[in-house]
């Protein structure tokens, strides 16, 4: 086989490859109780994209150079079948993941099409609000890069002025941090943990952590703010349990419940997350210190190549 087909086989095979690895040093660490010690939205975020962001990185900053370095543009290897299986996968990994991407954003373009624009909003809305012609309970940010606030009339109905107004200044703290494709990357991830039942775990965990900071951003430390908004939800809830739905949007009803109790104890701490300056020199740290390694690297390549040939 010549390099020109050689070296995007290799990048498929090493991404899989670290993908798998990478995926299960994150199931690992899920179960050891990582999330329990490090709540925050964002770092749920980060272990979840790990499997792929990592995989990437190390391909196109380690493999990649590696490969281009050492590997003789004259060569012919004969794939062996462990390279070839994890191409494949990897190639599934994304097919699947480009699938799903596409399946999230043909419900949200259908929910959008289901959804007319209100003439007057409501007090407090700072954007377009929509109203969904639905029986179910609905009060959420919907669309990636053009956001809308869509709600059905029940919710408007039973929630009084400053209700409505905390509920809609929740939905305009998600918009402001960008939730809505936060949430289309996680259900798009193209890899192992996508087909596995704590892929979905981690991805509730990060909608219950990232609906507890909205209620934060948007309330702060306000007693009245946080008052109206745990009763908008309380309202809500029972909305959805006379609708014969429970299972409510954002953790179901211990993810209700959590949110109401979190708002009527008192402010937390503001958390500060790692400097933007720290993460990125983290990242360019992993090149830095595999140049010297470039040949034993694609020593290791060629080891993937023939491996059981």
């Amino acid at each position: 086989m010549s390099f020109d087909l050689t070296l995007p086989l290799v990048m498929l095979a090493a991404f899989g490859l670290f993908n798998l690895l990478l995926s299960a040093a994150v199931a690992v660490a899920w179960r050891a109780g990582v999330p329990a010690r490090s709540p925050r939205s964002n770092v749920v975020l980060g272990i979840r994209l790990l499997p792929v962001a990592g995989s990437a990185a190390l391909v196109l900053t380690v493999v990649l150079p590696a490969f281009l370095l050492y590997e003789p543009r004259h060569a012919h290897d004969e794939p062996g079948p462990l390279l070839l299986a994890s191409a494949l996968f990897a190639l599934a990994a994304l097919g699947d993941g480009i699938r799903r991407g596409l399946r999230t954003w043909r419900s949200t373009r259908d929910l959008l099409r289901r959804s007319e624009a209100l003439i007057d909003p409501p007090a407090g809305a700072e954007f377009g609000v929509s109203v969904l012609n639905a029986k179910e309970p609905l009060v959420a940010l919907v669309g990636g890069l053009r956001q809308r606030i869509v709600a059905t009339p029940c919710v408007a109905a039973a929630c009084d002025r400053d209700e409505f107004r905390q509920v809609l200044a929740h939905e305009t703290a998600r918009r402001d941090a960008r939730d809505n494709l936060k949430l289309l990357m996680l259900l798009a991830m193209p890899d192992a943990l996508a087909w596995l039942p704590i892929g979905s775990e981690l991805t509730e965990h990060w909608r219950v952590a990232a609906e507890l900071e909205a209620d934060e951003r948007a309330s702060g430390s306000d007693p009245r703010k946080r008052v109206a908004l745990a009763s908008a939800l309380v309202k809500v809830a029972r909305l959805s349990i006379a609708n014969g739905s429970p299972g409510v949007r954002s953790g179901g009803s211990s993810g209700i419940e959590t949110r109401v109790r979190r708002l009527l104890a008192p402010s937390p701490a503001t958390y500060r997350g790692l400097p933007v300056l720290f993460i990125f020199a983290c990242a360019v740290l992993i090149p830095l210190l595999a140049m010297p390694l470039y040949a034993p690297i694609h020593g290791l390549i060629e080891i993937l190549v023939a491996f059981g040939r």
